[in-house]
């Protein structure tokens, strides 16, 4: 191995890698970690949902946040439960639900054997919303592509 070699295997561990889901109608999860320089806690990892050309939508989660909806996937998704962003210092920025100047954002809700995945986004011209039912068999698997974007997203820290 010489040293382009070198670089190149380095290179390739630290870019982002996506993880996806994509359902028999064609919708797809994909899960990304942002790669940008950040500092501690302000690092993100994107979920965007595409459920074709027209529709699809991004939320962006700080590895502030990330813990809470890691958690959160950890048992089946039995209620309604909605990204609550936070300072890097614990404070609670609040809710997407109260719609404060802020219309990003990614919701949960049970379905008949899994679960659905809402990403909203400010699209500059209107809110873009985007949602895609998972099978319960997803869960574990989407927990654990979010705990390795939130190790890549980490290491994008300083």
């Amino acid at each position: 191995m010489d040293f382009r070699d070198a670089i190149n295997i380095v290179t390739a561990e630290l870019t982002p890698q996506p993880w996806d889901y994509t359902t028999p109608d064609g919708a797809t999860l994909t899960v990304i970690p942002a790669g940008h320089p950040e500092d501690p806690g302000c690092a993100e990892v994107y979920l965007r949902v595409t459920r074709d050309k027209a529709h699809a939508a991004q939320a962006a989660i700080t590895t502030t946040d990330l813990p809470a909806l890691i958690a959160v996937l950890g048992e089946p998704v039995t209620s309604h439960w909605e990204h609550e962003p936070y300072y890097t210092d614990g404070t609670p920025k609040g809710r997407i639900g109260t719609w404060l100047g802020d219309v990003t954002g990614l919701a949960l809700n049970p379905m008949q054997d899994g679960f659905s995945v809402t990403a909203i986004e400010d699209a500059g011209d209107g809110v873009a919303a985007a949602s895609i039912t998972l099978p319960e068999a997803q869960r574990l698997p989407l927990a654990s592509a979010l705990r390795r974007a939130l190790d890549v997203a980490r290491g994008w820290e300083g």
